[in-house]
């Protein structure tokens, strides 16, 4: 058995995390996509305001993911009214419906890292 003297260590943890947190930023984004797809399919549509408005982002400091909508009425449709409105939940079922799908883009994401 041949010996082996290492000399030198080179400590790459650093670029390792660097690595890892961009494949970790790249799969909340696909997850970002999915699920703004799957609220846009879901949401109530009169004349495609709130449709259109759905959009994610993704925080790289608390590696996460969010959807919503900016416009006035949307926690009116995503939550009901008192008056009438029937809760419709299209952020809510788009972000929690789906969890093995994102748990898989996460994994593929770190995996191709």
């Amino acid at each position: 058995m041949a010996n082996v003297v290492v000399t030198e260590l080179i400590d790459s943890s650093g670029l390792v995390e660097e690595l890892a947190k961009a494949a970790a930023i790249r799969g909340l984004e696909a997850c970002g996509m999915t699920a703004e797809t799957y609220a846009k399919q879901d949401c109530p549509v009169d004349t495609g305001r709130l449709r259109n408005s759905i959009a994610h982002t993704v925080n790289e400091e608390e590696l996460a993911a969010y959807i919503g909508s900016n416009v006035e009425y949307a926690p009116y449709q995503e939550l009901g009214t008192a008056t009438g409105v029937t809760a419709k939940h299209f952020l809510r079922n788009a972000a929690a419906s789906h969890s093995e799908e994102y748990k898989h883009l996460i994994e593929e994401s770190l995996k191709n890292a």
